[in-house]
């Protein structure tokens, strides 16, 4: 035990230096629907799934019902009673739904646009244990050794769940699939294998995990699906790590202008992004436009503002004054370029002028 705390001691230290060398921002970005033909199609109806005894028609109709972009609900989900309604006026069964056809005719009557309908193909969670052998020392040398063992069994408890369904989504006006595809979700756990804790470069085992039943795991599997797939439906906001550089790597760089730019990073750490932005704005033209990292920075401050066109001319800059192939900058260029690309998709989605 001595030996473990003092390991975990070195490895905070290590951890901490090694962290300490690298500031990093989150930056915040709108991702476009993967289904862009749903951009048109506000009016939603969700039929109740066959073989769905885990809740997941419901849970999808929840999360779209609930979902808003920039606090505006993107879609209006059309009663599920008066789907119900007139599906018992129909004489149908909600199985019937899968039919394209059928779907139109229904989606017609209650004013939807698209349905949404499909099934769960599998819905399948099995508990299991096993005797795992286990010591322990009781008693140490004085070099560090174990003199005495205490030898024991422990019952481990596993889950393994999988949760597949067939999704579809049905265009009203012209009786054709817009979607269809199979999401599948699976878990699984061991209560004898340790978790891990992330420690910068470094990972250490923290324990035996706590697993969960199989209703909770087909639960979370199914709401985990309902998830994935009304991501693909709306644009949502996604959120990602970017290494920003720490050192001017110019000579001729005062002490004053030093202090600048250690400013400028610590206004960027408590998100005051605008005084982040004058401060670069102003070094990088008393610098004359040398520095890469002043310029990458800078860039940084402004992909996280969403001023993504200027953002790509800094990241430009910088490559421009660099002597050598820098990552964070080819990997900020690459980004840039697809965040622009997203940007149109995303005002196609959202008739943003």
């Amino acid at each position: 035990m001595r030996l473990f705390i003092q390991l975990l001691f070195c490895i905070f230290i290590i951890t901490f230096f090694i962290s300490g060398c690298a500031q990093k921002v989150t930056i915040k970005a709108l991702e476009p629907a993967e289904i862009s033909e749903m951009a048109t199609k506000k009016q939603i109806a969700i039929s109740e799934f066959k073989n769905d005894r885990y809740g997941l028609s419901g849970k999808i109709e929840s999360q779209i019902a609930k979902h808003k972009l920039d606090k505006k609900r993107y879609f209006s989900v059309v009663s599920r009673k008066d789907l119900d309604n007139v599906i018992s006026e129909q004489r149908l069964q909600s199985s019937e739904l899968m039919d394209e056809a059928t779907s139109t005719r229904v989606g017609r009557l209650i004013g939807a646009q698209v349905i949404i309908n499909g099934e769960i193909a599998l819905a399948n969670a099995t508990a299991d244990k096993y005797i795992e052998n286990r010591k322990d020392c009781l008693q140490y040398y004085k070099d560090g050794g174990c003199a005495r063992y205490k030898y024991y069994k422990v019952v481990c408890n596993t889950v393994q769940a999988s949760v597949s369904a067939n999704i579809n989504i049905v265009d009203v006006e012209t009786a054709s699939l817009i979607y269809g595809d199979t999401i599948t979700k699976e878990y699984s756990a061991d209560s004898c294998k340790m978790g891990q804790t992330n420690l910068g470069l470094l990972v250490i085992d923290t324990g035996p995990k706590q697993i969960l039943s199989r209703a909770q795991a087909l639960n979370r599997l199914t709401t985990s699906l309902a998830s994935e797939f009304v991501n693909k439906l709306i644009p949502h906001y996604i959120y990602f790590d970017v290494i920003l550089l720490d050192n001017i790597e110019l000579d001729e760089v005062s002490s004053e202008q030093e202090k600048i730019f250690e400013n400028s990073l610590a206004y960027i750490k408590a998100g005051r992004m605008d005084k982040a932005e004058r401060l670069l704005q102003g070094l990088l033209d008393e610098l004359n436009g040398k520095s890469y990292v002043v310029a990458y920075v800078y860039g940084v401050v402004n992909e996280a503002i969403g001023n993504l066109n200027k953002a790509k001319k800094l990241y430009t800059m910088a490559d421009d004054l660099a002597n050598e192939p820098i990552d964070e900058i080819n990997l900020a260029l690459v980004r840039i370029d697809e965040l622009i690309a997203k940007r149109q998709e995303i005002k196609k989605q959202t008739n943003v002028q």
